[in-house]
């Protein structure tokens, strides 16, 4: 049923009833979630000053933030100035807060209009509010130059009222509630009285558990910032498709039906089939594991590549095994299976399973592929590894 659906989903047109327009059934499951930052309060104003007038705040930008040229030159697009007074204001107040200069750049090169705030009137009353919530300094300053969005909005019209509606809705601690905003911005400046209370009535007349539903509300709160009928829409075919609504699957498979345009699931449906995969792999890979449909095709695309090429791997087997695309290819996949790989050519195992060994915390896999044997050069060929990938 589930496969039907999805490529049904992905191939076909369907007819409005009542009417003679034809429509995509993937543009009904359009990212409807880009709304999240939509509001008219978030317009740029772009600057029409000729770009050679733009010298002083370039110069501003790299000597005082530490911008690149190119990067300067691209904020400065959107703002000029021709006085430091306003902008050294508002950076001395973020690095008066323990702001690093990274976590400042960051926070203009998302939002350059916060150079131009009133700190004692706007940013003091906001840190106020933010420090007396249950959340360290440490992760507050993270999240805030991650997503410096509600620093823009009226504290007490959107900040504090979005604040505990969603903390009283879903029943978490402060620190979730600014989880929840680092991944959407709209958990601090939309009205979610109006979106999120008929999203999550939907689910749990569908059977979602409790539990699960509030989970991925604070992980994944895009999902849920929807229009309200599009939302209830995808919902049911989501049902229709077969996903059971009292397992999270059925969450992660509506999160990718809503997040995904038509032409990005054409594309992935072509990147999969480029290594090998027929529309009945890319549908029970769909099954087994619908977050393989939200990665991106670069993400796709190189992991496939390692396990093919570099491990030697039928695609095959990776349709069958989809989940093992969710792990961070230089972190976990390259270190994890170059150790395997290395012991399998010496001989020292013969048995294992991916999955397993892809899953094993980082002390159990030690524990299971590296201690048991005594040659250090796999503790050193799975540290190189590592460090590889952070570099």
């Amino acid at each position: 049923m589930i496969g039907t659906m999805f490529y049904y989903f992905c191939k076909t047109q369907i007819s409005i009833r009542g009417g003679i327009t034809r429509i995509s059934p993937a543009s009904l499951y359009l990212g409807f979630t880009q709304n999240c930052a939509l509001n008219s309060s978030s317009i740029r104003f772009i600057s029409k000053i000729p770009s050679n007038e733009h010298s002083f705040t370039v110069s501003y930008l790299v000597n005082s933030c530490g911008f690149s040229p190119d990067s300067a030159l691209s904020v400065s697009k959107t703002i000029h100035f021709e006085s430091p007074k306003r902008p050294d204001s508002v950076i001395s107040f973020f690095k008066n807060h323990g702001f690093s200069q990274s976590q400042i750049r960051n926070l203009i090169r998302k939002r350059p209009r916060l150079l131009f705030t009133n700190p004692d009137k706007t940013l003091v009353p906001k840190f106020q509010f933010f420090s007396s919530k249950s959340i360290s300094s440490s992760e507050l300053k993270r999240i805030l130059s991650s997503n410096p969005h509600a620093l823009e909005y009226d504290l007490d019209n959107r900040i504090v009222p979005s604040f505990n509606f969603f903390k009283d809705l879903t029943q978490c601690s402060d620190d979730k509630v600014f989880l929840a905003y680092k991944n959407c911005s709209g958990i601090l400046s939309w009205n979610l009285e109006f979106v999120l209370p008929p999203n999550i009535a939907v689910l749990r007349k569908k059977g979602v558990p409790k539990w699960i539903l509030m989970n991925e509300l604070i992980v994944h709160p895009r999902v849920f910032v929807v229009n309200p009928e599009k939302f209830r829409r995808t919902a049911e075919e989501v049902g229709k498709m077969g996903f059971d609504p009292s397992k999270q699957v059925f969450l992660i498979a509506l999160q990718a039906l809503m997040q995904i345009s038509k032409s990005t699931w054409e594309r992935k449906f072509n990147v999969f089939k480029q290594w090998g995969w027929s529309d009945e792999d890319i549908i029970s890979a769909f099954e087994k594991y619908p977050r393989c449909m939200i990665f991106s095709e670069h993400k796709i695309a190189a992991t496939m590549d390692f396990f093919v090429n570099t491990m030697g791997w039928k695609s095959s087997f990776i349709a069958d095994q989809p989940v093992v695309l969710s792990y961070s290819l230089e972190n976990r996949i390259i270190p994890r299976l170059s150790v395997l790989k290395a012991l399998l050519s010496k001989g020292l195992i013969k048995k294992f399973t991916v999955c397993s060994l892809l899953v094993y915390t980082e002390k159990q896999f030690l524990q299971r592929f590296v201690t048991p044997f005594e040659d250090p050069y796999f503790l050193k060929l799975y540290q190189e590894k590592q460090a590889l990938s952070i570099c």
